[in-house]
């Protein structure tokens, strides 16, 4: 039924909590390099993750966005955010896009993740040829 909160979807807290993370980085002294937090209040990407409780759950769509727009592979949102070429002009444009990309329902929250034990038991029947 509309209305009644069963339409809620993990998209719409992925874009709530993005909504919150753009807003604290949207102006340049906002933002900062090679610090979490700085006294003065500013934070890097990861910061403001962490202050919206988000890091599970956004850093994915960022670095698949931050992929998107530079071409450059990125492990961890501190490569990114305090790689030398990023500005935070391209820190709002991929949070932008990370923005974007929800929307078009084109990210979930995380990689799927395969414990290793896993991943190297599959590992081995595939060289057994199973």
């Amino acid at each position: 039924m509309p209305f009644d909160g069963t339409e809620f979807q993990p998209r719409d807290l992925m874009l709530g909590k993005l909504d919150v993370v753009i807003d604290l980085l949207r102006h340049e002294n906002g933002w900062c390099k090679q610090q979490v937090r700085t006294v003065d209040g500013r934070r890097c990407i990861l910061g403001a993750l962490m202050d919206v409780h988000a890091e599970s759950l956004l850093t994915y769509p960022i670095l698949m966005a931050a992929q998107e727009i530079t071409g450059r592979c990125y492990r961890r949102i501190e490569g990114f955010n305090d790689d030398p070429r990023t500005d935070h002009r391209l820190v709002i444009t991929v949070l932008g896009r990370t923005r974007d990309n929800v929307l078009l329902g084109k990210v979930a929250p995380s990689p799927p993740t395969v414990p290793r034990r896993v991943r190297a038991f599959y590992s081995a029947l595939r060289l057994l040829g199973r």
